[in-house]
Formats: C-alpha cells, sequence, structure tokens
C-alpha cells in the first residue's frame, strides 16, 4: 500500500469516525481467522470437563407457572361409620395471560442477549487477533529495515576495510562499523522473539501455521446514522440486561408470577342411604390489587438498576474515552509522518554534503558516519509510520466494536 493511499483511507476512517457513520466490510481470510478461533475456543470449553450442549435439556413451559399437583383425602363421619367422603383434585398452574406475554417477551431478550454475548466473544477475538497480526507486522518491517541497514553496512564495511588494508584509513573506521552491526544484531534477537511470541499468539487462536499477507482492514459508510458506539457489543450486552431486569420486576410487581390454579376435582359422598359421585372444576384467580412486591425486593432491584446504569455510563464514557484517544495518536501519526519525510529529505541531504568534504578531511568520519546512520533511521521510521497508521486503524475498527 503507498503513503498517499495509506493517508487517503486514514483521513476518511476520522471523517466516519467523527459523524459515526461506520462499519466493516471484513477481509474472507480474517473472517474466516476469526470463525475458527471461535469454533477452537468453544471446541475447548467443552473438553474442559463441561457438560456438552447436546446434553444439557432446559426447558420452559408455555402455559404451566409450576407441576401439577394432586391432592386426595378422604373424610369418615365419627357417629355413622358407614358415611364417608373422598375426593379427588387435579391442581393445575395455568400462567396467567400477562406472565405469559411478559415470558414471551423476556425469552426474546434472552435471545438477544445471547446474540450479543456471542458478539462480544468474537470482539474479544478479533482484538486478539489484532493484536497477534500487527505486532507480528511491525516486527516483520523492522526486521526488513535492519536487514537493510546491515546490507548498506555490510557494502560500506568491504570499501573500507579494502582502503584500511591498503593502509589509506585508520582502523578505527572499520570498528566504527563493526559497531552499528553488532547494535543491529542485538536488535534483531528482540525483533525475533516479538514476531515468534506473535506468530505463537496467533497459532494458538487459529490453530494455522501461517500469518495471512493481506491483513489490512477497509470500512464503508453505514445507514445508522446515530452514534455508532450505542451499536458496540458491550453497550448493547448492558442495555438488553437492563431491560430483562426492567420487565421481570415490573411483572413481578403487577403479579403476574402468581398463576391462575384450575382444578379438576372428583368427589364420593356416601352414607347407608345415599351414594353420590361429583365431578367439577374450579378456578382460582389471584387479585392484583396494588403492589405483589415486598419491601426487600423493591430494594433489591432498585440497587441492582443504579448498578446497571452506572456500568451503562461508565462503559460509554470509557469507549469514547479510548477511541478519542485513538483519534488524537492518529493525527499525530499523520503530522509525524509529515515531518518524517523532510527530515528523511534533510538528512540525505546533509549526508551527501558531509561525504563531500569527508573527502577532504574537514570532517570526521564518525560524524558522516553518524549522519549516515541517522539517515537510515529515519527511513526505518517513516516505514513504520505508515504501518503504525493501518494498525492504529485496525485499533479504532476495535474500539467502534467491529469484530473482524
Amino acid at each position: 500500500m503507498s503513503v498517499s493511499t495509506s493517508c487517503i483511507k486514514l483521513c476518511l476512517l476520522a471523517t466516519l469516525v467523527s459523524s459515526s457513520f461506520l462499519c466493516h466490510a471484513a477481509n474472507s481470510e480474517l473472517s474466516q481467522a476469526l470463525s475458527t478461533s471461535q469454533a477452537r475456543l468453544h471446541s475447548l470449553s467443552q473438553s474442559g470437563g463441561q457438560l456438552p450442549q447436546s446434553q444439557i435439556s432446559l426447558s420452559s413451559s408455555a402455559w404451566l407457572n409450576g407441576l401439577p399437583s394432586i391432592s386426595l383425602s378422604h373424610l369418615g363421619s365419627l357417629d355413622n361409620g358407614n358415611s364417608y367422603e373422598q375426593e379427588l383434585s387435579l391442581n393445575l398452574p395455568i400462567k396467567s395471560p400477562a406472565l405469559h406475554s411478559s415470558d414471551k417477551q423476556i425469552k426474546q431478550l434472552t435471545q438477544s442477549i445471547q446474540a450479543q454475548q456471542v458478539a462480544l466473544q468474537g470482539l474479544y477475538l478479533s482484538g486478539l487477533l489484532r493484536q497477534s497480526l500487527w505486532e507480528h507486522r511491525l516486527a516483520a518491517v523492522k526486521l526488513a529495515q535492519l536487514d537493510r541497514k546491515s546490507q548498506l553496512l555490510d557494502k560500506l564495511h568491504s570499501q573500507q576495510k579494502q582502503l584500511t588494508d591498503a593502509g589509506e584509513l585508520p582502523i578505527a573506521h572499520i570498528l566504527l562499523l563493526e559497531r552499528e552491526l553488532v547494535d543491529i544484531a542485538l536488535e534483531r534477537v528482540d525483533l525475533n522473539q516479538q514476531q515468534a511470541e506473535a506468530l505463537a499468539l496467533y497459532q494458538q487462536l487459529t490453530g494455522q501455521e501461517q500469518i495471512p499477507q493481506d491483513i489490512t482492514e477497509t470500512a464503508r459508510a453505514s445507514s445508522q446514522p446515530n452514534d455508532i458506539l450505542a451499536q458496540h457489543p458491550l453497550w448493547q450486552l448492558l442495555s438488553l440486561q437492563k431491560q430483562q431486569q426492567l420487565m421481570i420486576i415490573q411483572s413481578q410487581q403487577a403479579g403476574d408470577k402468581d398463576p391462575w390454579t384450575v382444578s379438576l376435582t372428583a368427589k364420593n359422598t356416601a352414607d347407608n342411604q345415599v351414594d353420590d359421585q361429583q365431578l367439577g372444576i374450579a378456578v382460582s384467580v389471584p387479585l392484583t390489587l396494588g403492589s405483589a412486591l415486598s419491601q426487600t425486593e423493591l430494594s433489591q432491584w432498585q440497587q441492582a438498576n443504579t448498578e446497571h446504569t452506572l456500568n451503562l455510563d461508565r462503559t460509554y464514557i470509557e469507549l469514547k474515552t479510548q477511541l478519542k484517544m485513538l483519534e488524537q495518536q492518529q493525527r499525530n501519526l499523520l503530522d509525524q509522518q509529515t515531518l518524517l519525510t523532510q527530515a528523511l529529505h534533510l538528512s540525505r541531504t546533509i549526508t551527501e554534503e558531509l561525504a563531500k568534504v569527508k573527502d577532504q578531511n574537514q570532517v570526521s568520519y564518525e560524524v558522516w558516519l553518524r549522519r549516515y546512520m541517522d539517515a537510515l533511521d529515519t527511513e526505518s521510521r517513516l516505514a513504520l509510520n505508515q504501518v503504525a497508521q493501518q494498525q492504529l486503524y485496525s485499533q479504532q475498527l476495535q474500539a467502534l466494536g467491529i469484530s473482524l
């Protein structure tokens, strides 16, 4: 990706973020990596001693608010041993229409909560994948810059050694170059470790041996006009949980949890003259007068509701703050790119001018070498700055709650 293309894409991202119109067209290879990570995580959780999902059998009755019960009674007369009364009742705790409607809404909310939990898990895995991908890429770019720097110094070392062997230059020139090469070797050791750790994280997440070559992500305008942070999976999850708690407490307050009891009764009454058998039905309906909540239940809900509200506010502030910080970092990187471009031009010019007077012994070899190294370092910083902008772009997507 060229510098100009990168700048155009990043400026477009800044405009989209500030206007809250952003969504993600994920690279298919990165999306596949995320799907693989989710499947591996699910497999590991199932093999970790938990009960497989296929063996979990949980259900809720659509119309019963509890288990049916049977009551049996036998009453005998104390005065007449031949007189008795027997009664058998089947009692069915039926959900009230209000409770049936409330349960349906709570079920829909629960399904939405589960969907957001899956989305949040995907966002978490996306963060780990992005971390591994970009740490590996940054290390690779740094190593490539070190290789280029090392090749140039090796070439210069070969030229200087010929002059030194001929007695035209002091041996100190060679030693300075060799010192720079040792510093490069030391830096390469740390970068190899960083790259290996990033690759190990990616392999642990996906089970794949190689990191994709194309790890850039793209964005397009979203059709949702409001604050994009309101679509963040964490924000959505907290909002849905708060709605669920509110719906549950409202149902309890209205007494919807108290069932309508339908009793099917068979009764047999007998004495010396009569043997009477009866069948009947009885319905018991609770009276919803006032609130069915106790003060303890109301206080517990008020405390839970306050905590949910605080969590929502805190989450929004944290997400907004993180996004603002990333936007500032983006502006800083763009400013650095402009300055680094100017610095690179100046460093090359200075090195060229010093090389002219170096040959005339007007400036020391060490000063020229240091300027030459500065020019190479500035060139490396410019290349890394471009990669850092792409990494920051990915971090902004992560902060907005957009998975791979």
